[in-house]
């Protein structure tokens, strides 16, 4: 009989509330930013059939980089993933992880990156699908017109992370400034690393 996998979880304060976090002996599997943990357990559980573990233990590390993230300090989230999506979600979320600190990509410019300039629309679709927020950055991917795109977590999220890294005026909180007003931001794209 196949043993089956197990999943470690915890739920991890930061000021944007509770960031759930789950991993397996491999690596860490699934973050998400704006979810309860009744809706984060059900994500996770459409992914993968295994054995839910409640362990904050395993999460402290990890804790540790957000807080240190969440202060305003460059963080490099060197953690080992258990990354489970297509090859061509790996390629954009690889190519995701190399976007710098306070720099920004476009789903066009990411295409690229991977040797699929034709493909923004898929990168887009992959982006939307990252199952590691901020830890590999897709707050970090606008529209190739200057203008935010979209994000899972709303783009007041969006915003708020954006200026904890200098891209956008720092807010002292998630909601308190209209995204739809910001200017054209392709002065962040880092045109040096072509992402």
């Amino acid at each position: 009989m196949k043993r089956m996998d197990q999943v470690y979880y915890a739920g991890i304060a930061s000021p944007i509330g509770t960031i759930w976090a789950a991993a397996t002996e491999e690596g860490l599997l699934q973050v998400n930013l704006s979810r309860s943990e009744e809706n984060f357990m059900e994500s996770v559980k459409r992914r993968i059939d295994a054995e839910f573990i409640h362990d904050t233990a395993r999460f402290e590390e990890l804790g540790s980089l957000l807080k240190a993230y969440f202060n305003g300090e460059r963080v490099a989230f060197d953690l080992r993933f258990d990354l489970r999506g297509t090859e061509f979600q790996r390629a954009v979320w690889r190519a995701m992880r190399r976007i710098p600190y306070g720099r920004l990509s476009s789903y066009g410019r990411l295409a690229a990156a991977i040797g699929r300039p034709r493909a923004a629309r898929a990168v887009g679709n992959a982006v939307g699908a990252n199952p590691l927020g901020i830890i590999i950055p897709c707050h970090r991917v606008i529209r190739s017109d200057g203008s935010l795109g979209g994000f899972g977590g709303g783009l007041n999220l969006k915003c708020y992370l954006l200026g904890i890294e200098g891209v956008l005026p720092r807010t002292e909180g998630v909601g308190i400034e209209d995204p739809k007003t910001r200017d054209d931001l392709r002065r962040y794209f880092d045109d040096q690393r072509q992402t």
